[in-house]
């Protein structure tokens, strides 16, 4: 038998916790997830009621948290929570993986054009930058185009996933055939088999990859 190993999970949305969970009980079945929910970071960034210091803050004191309660490795899975997350590595002693650090490791692999799919306005933005910085800081070429798909997420929080998955999936089939797909959130991952069947280029999501990262980390497999 494997040895369990607990990791933990930092979600400031509730829809992202179940796509995780597949996402580790497909590439990490050993391992035992902690799933820490904040909802007020997402409600509190978009009412702006909250600034960048107060979020890290929190994000912090989750990572912490997660730490102190045995995780030997955590992934932050809001896309708006990076730099956040990156804060909250210096005060413990394990892995914590932003969102899109395993997809960008993998994407980077691929050696093809990519374009990034969201459901947030701001994210596909933010994912297109850390990928062109991280190629720069390699030395690496890099093609990459982004867009949001509108009316994704709201459909989603609004009751209707089914919706939601057929606004991803007709965006998907419009992307040129030979790009690859990336998607920037973790929600988004439920798409992933329905992607995969209109596409032959690959089509990667943040969950799955940053589980495939974190085990990597932790194992040294």
């Amino acid at each position: 038998m494997q040895r369990r190993v607990r990791v933990g999970a930092v979600h400031a949305l509730a829809n992202a916790i179940p796509t995780t969970q597949v996402a580790f009980d497909t590439g990490w079945p050993a391992a035992d997830v902690a799933h820490l929910l904040d909802g007020s970071l997402y409600l509190d960034r978009d009412a702006g009621t909250a600034d960048d210091a107060e979020l890290t803050s929190r994000v912090e004191s989750l990572v912490k948290h997660s730490a102190a309660t045995g995780a030997l490795g955590i992934v932050v899975t809001g896309s708006f929570f990076g730099e956040a997350a990156k804060q909250a590595r210096g005060g413990v002693d394990v892995p914590v993986l932003t969102s899109f650090d395993g997809i960008i490791e993998r994407a980077l692999a691929l050696g093809r054009p990519l374009h990034v799919l969201s459901t947030t306005t701001d994210s596909a933005a933010l994912m297109s930058e850390e990928l062109e910085q991280e190629a720069t800081r390699r030395s690496q070429r890099l093609s990459v185009s982004n867009h949001p798909v509108s009316g994704a997420l709201d459909a989603l929080l609004g009751g209707d996933p089914e919706q939601h998955d057929r606004l991803i999936v007709e965006e998907v089939r419009a992307v040129d055939p030979d790009t690859a797909i990336l998607f920037a959130q973790f929600s988004m991952e439920r798409i992933l088999p329905d992607s995969a069947a209109v596409r032959s280029a690959p089509v990667i999501g943040p969950a799955s990859e940053a589980v495939a990262y974190l085990r990597k980390l932790i194992t040294q497999e």
